[in-house]
This record gives C-alpha cells, sequence and structure tokens, in this order.
C-alpha cells in the first residue's frame, strides 16, 4: 500500500512558501474580513500534497458518492421501504417532494467528506450529504488568499478544483432539466454561525456563482415566500438547501416557508432524499459489504473505508475471525470509534480508548438497544507539520491532525477543506469553534 511518506509528500517540515508572516496574515485578514470562525491563530501554510494523491482522493470522494447513492436505490424499492431499512425517523425529513424521480436523481448533489489520512493514506469516514454542511466560502477564501500569497513569492501555482465552478454546473444541468433558465436561491440563515453573524458567509457564494454565469440570491426564511414570486408564479425554481433540520431546531428559526415553497413548486437540491446517505449506516452497509456490489466496487470501500458496522446484537467478520459484536467491542474497546448515525459535529462520537470499561460498556449496551450507531475501526491519524501564527507574532511549529473534507457537486469532486487541532487529538471527527482551519491544495 501508499505509504505517508509517499502519499502526503515530504511532510517533516511544513511547505515553504516563501512570504513573511505579517504579509500573509494581512492577506488572510482581507479575504476573511467579516467571515465566522477565522483569525488567529493562523495557518502559515495550505496543507500540500503531490498531484497524484490530490488526484486520487478526487477519485475517490467521487467513486464512493456514487456508491453510495447506488446503495440507497438497492435498499428498498420504495421511500417507506428505504427510511425502513435504515431505521429514519420522519421528523428528520419533513422535505421531501412527491416526484421520486427527481429524489433519487438529486439525493447526492451536495456532499462533503470528512478524510483521515492514515498510515496507507486516505480514510473515510463520514460523508455529510446535504446542502448545510459548511466549509465551502471558508474553502474558496483560503483557495484566493494562497493564490494570491505564491504569486506575491513568484512560486508555481498550486492546483485545486473549484468547488463553485461545480456548484454552478450542477444548477446549469438541473434548470436544464426543469427547462428554466440557470438561476437558484440559496436557502439558509448566517445565524447558524452564530448570533451576530454577518451576510457575508453567504454574499462569497453568491458572488461566486454569479462569476460562473449562474444568477444567484440568498433567502432567509422570512423571506423566503415573496422572494421567489408567491403568491403568484414562482420567479425561482430551484434552490440550494444551505440548511439541516437539526440546525433549525438548535438555533431556533422556522422551517414552515420552506414545506410551503416545495408545495408551490420549488425544488431544492440536494433533495430530502440527501439523508439517506448522510446517515453513516449506509456507509456501514457498503463496508460490510452488499449481495450486488461489483468486485470494483468492493475494492473501492476496501481501500478507503474503515471496517464500519452498524451496532446490533448479532456475529460480524473482524480481521478474518468471526465475533459476537457487542462483545468484541467490550473487549477490544481500543480499537474502535461509537458514532451516532446522524450525529453531525462531532455530536455522539466516541472513542474507546479515551473512554473508561464502565462507560464504554453502557454506551455499547445502548448503541445495542437502539440502533441508532455505527462502529468504526480507530484509524491512526498521521500528523502533518503547519506553523501557526499567534496574534501575538509568536510562531509556533505543530504536528497537525487534520480531517480533509473533499466536496462534491453533482457528481464531481472539487477543493478539500481542511479543519485540524495539534497531534494531541485523535481525530475520529474535528469541527466547532476549537478547529483551526486551512485548505489543501497539490504541488504544480
Amino acid at each position: 500500500m501508499t505509504a505517508l511518506r509517499s502519499w502526503s509528500g515530504a511532510c517533516t517540515t511544513p511547505p515553504e512558501i516563501g512570504l513573511a508572516p505579517g504579509l500573509i496574515a494581512e492577506i488572510m485578514a482581507e479575504e476573511f474580513r467579516e467571515i465566522p470562525r477565522s483569525g488567529f491563530p493562523i495557518a502559515l501554510q495550505p496543507m500540500i500534497v503531490p498531484r497524484n494523491s490530490y488526484l486520487e482522493l478526487l477519485s475517490a470522494t467521487a467513486g464512493l458518492i456514487s456508491l453510495l447513492r447506488k446503495a440507497v436505490v438497492n435498499l428498498a424499492d420504495d421511500r417507506p421501504g428505504r427510511m425502513a431499512a435504515l431505521g429514519i425517523d420522519p421528523a428528520d425529513c419533513p422535505m421531501f417532494v412527491p416526484d421520486e424521480d427527481f429524489e433519487l436523481r438529486h439525493c447526492a448533489d451536495m456532499t462533503r467528506a470528512d478524510v483521515i489520512i492514515g498510515p496507507d493514506g486516505p480514510k473515510f469516514i463520514e460523508f455529510n450529504v446535504s446542502g448545510g454542511f459548511g466549509g465551502m466560502a471558508h474553502f474558496l477564501l483560503y483557495q484566493q488568499a494562497w493564490h494570491r500569497i505564491r504569486e506575491a513569492a513568484g512560486r508555481p501555482a498550486f492546483v485545486a478544483v473549484d468547488a463553485f465552478a461545480q456548484q454552478a454546473r450542477l444548477i446549469e444541468t438541473t434548470c436544464a432539466e426543469l427547462g428554466v433558465p440557470p438561476s437558484a436561491v440559496i436557502v439558509g440563515t448566517p445565524r447558524d454561525w452564530g448570533p451576530g453573524t454577518g451576510s457575508r458567509v453567504f454574499d462569497v457564494q453568491v458572488n461566486a456563482l454569479r462569476r460562473h454565469g449562474v444568477h444567484a440570491t440568498q433567502l432567509e426564511f422570512d423571506d423566503l415566500l415573496t422572494g421567489i414570486g408567491l403568491p403568484g408564479n414562482l420567479r425561482t425554481h430551484l434552490g440550494i438547501a444551505a440548511f439541516t433540520v437539526q440546525d433549525a431546531a438548535t438555533v431556533g428559526y422556522d422551517l414552515s416557508p420552506v414545506r410551503a415553497a416545495l408545495d408551490a413548486g420549488l425544488l431544492l437540491v440536494p433533495s430530502q432524499s440527501a439523508w439517506f446517505l448522510h446517515t453513516k449506516k449506509t456507509l456501514a452497509l457498503l463496508s460490510e459489504g452488499q449481495p450486488w456490489m461489483t468486485g470494483s466496487e468492493t475494492e473501492l470501500v476496501r481501500r478507503y473505508v474503515p471496517w464500519s458496522r452498524v451496532v446490533g446484537d448479532r456475529e460480524v467478520w473482524w480481521r478474518d475471525t468471526k465475533h459476537h459484536l457487542p462483545r468484541l467491542l467490550v473487549d477490544r474497546k481500543d480499537d474502535f470509534v461509537l458514532k451516532g448515525a446522524t450525529g453531525c459535529a462531532g455530536e455522539e462520537v466516541f472513542l474507546g480508548g479515551t473512554i473508561s470499561d464502565e462507560v464504554w460498556s453502557c454506551l455499547v449496551e445502548d448503541a445495542v438497544r437502539t440502533g441508532d450507531f455505527i462502529v468504526q475501526e480507530r484509524v491512526e491519524t498521521q500528523p502533518y507539520p503547519l506553523d501557526l501564527l499567534a496574534e501575538s507574532g509568536e510562531i509556533n511549529r505543530i504536528s497537525a491532525t487534520p480531517v480533509v473534507s473533499p466536496f462534491c457537486l453533482g457528481g464531481r469532486a472539487a477543493g478539500c477543506y481542511v479543519r485540524f487541532t495539534d497531534e494531541g487529538h485523535q481525530a475520529s471527527t474535528i469541527g466547532g469553534v476549537t478547529a483551526r482551519r486551512t485548505c489543501l491544495l497539490a504541488e504544480a
């Protein structure tokens, strides 16, 4: 298998950038003005990998997304059957439309994978399938900032794929399918990023789409119906669902205007059926293997997905030996991570090696009882060296523990967002205000 050193490149020291830290900080401050979860400490380098590794990561992302969608289609013959097979709570899915063909065609339209770089390269630990996964605006601004920085330093261009070019293509093809001009409304609120957050996090996205020839706007929920022409004829037929039902419940905003817009003919991408891909149970089913999978599909999952299973009172194969799953998890807890099937932002993620035997046993018992958890074999994260600039001007070199997040829009993989902490944090997932951020680029 590919060793880390060859996959990530020569990563004993941070990559050379060639520009003074103060100038890097100035460019970052300009790009990230009014953007939440940015600022000090600032990573003085992006994460840079060889071009072949970058292309491999994008290819694996697109391949696995396609396979997740195929798994959903093969779960059952209809929507109720799929919901039953995955144990989906109908309350989590209030935005279905009657057109089941549209639902399935567009369930995988917007995805952000979370990837750990292990000893043998990338391992996909989960997929966030929705329009509200976050990170695309941050990635775009990092991409722009590092382009400016390398130009100022006289360095060769980095290799990266523009996520918004791919999203614009998705909008264009979907609008052509609907027989309308290419336009879309981003349905969402900056309140998801915290109180007092301004509109720039959406302005960046709207302007990026417009640069690619798509008429885009952003509307808050209270403004949605009048903004798309209701009551009356729809002025906009396609929406980007930049929200989740769970965020709405947490932050406290009303999604009934979205339901009313759908009833009046607005369509959203990704469709509500994205939840079938978002649940980690679907990834676990692929890891366990399904009778319809081809040899190449089985190999794709084996290569890039850690051993994962839906937790239940049953027998499983692990490392070529048959085990009673609950007993295996209790006996070998340091090898495993328990994850809530639909938890987001690090919620319901438990690393066996960081929890007492008693608490872990209770968690396993609860996971078996509810049927709402998966287990993954823990991947040993390989550190990546980065320099962090503090607001005081002090520079600290850390061994970053990164989670790399490639986007996939309309079946095409695009740029990679990165969240990281220092090496002391095992990366089962990384998010929230404590994580630092940069992006992954490739060598020219």
